[in-house]
């Protein structure tokens, strides 16, 4: 790929100044004028020989301080980019196609703004062989985009493929996505690649039963499930959740939900255990959700034990919480990470009588936190009716350092059986489950 650049940097213009003219040859003998006009407001016209102004773009105060004249659809005639760096290495474009048949300038519109990795164009590269070009963008360390396209004949961009990255539930590191389209624009598929993802190949179900959502809503539960060696295409993402369509369906084939935590515990698996277990880990929850003994909506208190027989690192553990109900319907909801801890081995007096957790609502409050070394207390917090960044009110629950995760998610009022997950992705083993305790939804709103 190759830009073809005829003025690159214009600093010696000020954004003050009332009127500036940037002159150029779209062809020999065709000459066009550029006006950027303004200050605060800058307006870009164009005139094109003897012809009337082109009103073509209205820009915020930034400089305008990049000029280019590539022939962008390789039609003998030189287009026009014009562009705002802020000082800095991200030129977000705006990009005209000159139409010789109407002696006017086109804009290439960007198809998503809101979707797309980088939002607009930003330094657009332009292929020096074919109508097409591509865009990259840098928005931190481990924070970037490509976006790649071709021009159709009617001068719009035609979306060829993306590349981003997106953080998942819980997850250290964000994962690789890359975007395929149809020919119409639409997403066709996102293949996402990265170390521990759940759908990892060629996005077959890892497991018996998948639940599958006719709307990103824990209340939307489809009657249909996908099973295990079902195939999946991902054809969008939206926070705790993936939409996906069976690989090989009709375009037009209804598209379904996945829940992200349902493709890294297989929930249905669960049953509740015969008797405590006598080694490993044991997670201890208790029941003081929703009553009134406490602050709030009660008191959300974990604890974490190692019943041995040898030590335990959990290198990065996550705590998630499944609701089941009446029918047996069963969701997961993402709490937090809690930080590394090394469990030693319980002194021979721990394992002989190791923790046991209280059950129900009338279970007494826990002890003070445990101070052994083979138990870690996780969780000891009120559970608030509270506002989040946006201003949007949920129970609440303290994740440490002045930051609060939701609690719940969006459930129909009634009774469920509330189980505590422990899992770590640098154990080999599966999650550890809690016991159970109940709760009564909705909890009374107090702030």
């Amino acid at each position: 790929m190759k830009m073809f650049l005829l003025a690159a940097v214009l600093a010696g213009f000020s954004a003050g100044a009332l009127a500036r003219d940037h002159a150029y040859d779209i062809k020999p003998g065709l000459r066009a004028v550029v006006t950027i006009d303004g200050a605060a407001e800058q307006r870009v016209s164009a005139r094109v020989g003897k012809g009337a102004p082109q009103a073509l773009a209205r820009l915020d105060d930034e400089t305008v301080d990049v000029f280019e004249t590539p022939d962008i659809d390789h039609d003998g005639y030189r287009d026009l980019v014009i562009g705002q760096s802020g000082g800095a290495g991200q030129v977000h474009a705006r990009l005209f196609l000159y139409r010789p048949q109407e002696r006017r300038f086109q804009e290439i519109v960007h198809p998503a703004p809101d979707a797309s990795p980088c939002h607009r164009f930003v330094n657009p590269v332009f292929d020096a062989r074919r109508a097409a070009f591509t865009t990259g963008c840098r928005y931190g360390a481990d924070r970037n985009g490509t976006e790649d396209y071709a021009l159709r004949a009617d001068g719009t961009a035609r979306p060829l493929r993306w590349t981003t990255q997106a953080l998942f539930d819980l997850e250290d590191t964000a994962f690789d996505l890359t975007y395929g389209f149809h020919e119409d624009g639409a997403v066709a598929d996102i293949a996402i690649d990265g170390d521990g993802w759940p759908l990892d190949g060629d996005g077959t179900v890892p497991f018996d039963r998948l639940d599958l959502y006719d709307a990103p809503d824990v209340q939307a539960l489809s009657a249909r499930a996908a099973k295990a060696g079902d195939r999946l295409d991902i054809i969008a993402l939206r926070p705790h959740w993936l939409q996906v369509r069976l690989a090989g369906a009709d375009a037009d084939a209804p598209a379904k939900w996945v829940r992200y935590a349902d493709l890294l515990i297989d929930k249905h698996r669960y049953a509740p255990p015969q008797r405590p277990p006598a080694s490993g880990l044991a997670l201890s929850v208790f029941g003081h959700l929703g009553t009134t003994l406490y602050e709030a909506a009660g008191r959300f208190t974990l604890h974490v034990s190692n019943l041995g027989p040898g030590s335990v690192r959990l290198q990065s553990p996550r705590v998630w919480l499944l609701f089941i109900d009446s029918q047996d319907r069963r969701t997961l909801q993402p709490l937090y990470q809690r930080p590394a801890v090394t469990l030693a081995a319980p002194a021979e007096k721990d394992a002989a009588a190791p923790p046991r957790p209280a059950y129900g609502d009338s279970a007494a409050r826990p002890a003070p936190p445990a101070t052994a070394p083979h138990v870690a207390q996780w969780a000891d917090d009120p559970v608030l009716w509270r506002q989040d960044d946006r201003g949007d009110f949920g129970y609440r629950v303290s994740a440490g350092n002045g930051q609060y995760v939701p609690f719940f998610p969006d459930l129909a009022p009634g009774r469920y059986r509330l189980v505590v997950v422990l899992t770590d992705p640098a154990a080999a083993t599966g999650p550890v489950y809690s016991n159970a305790i109940e709760v009564d939804l909705p909890f009374p709103k107090r702030q």
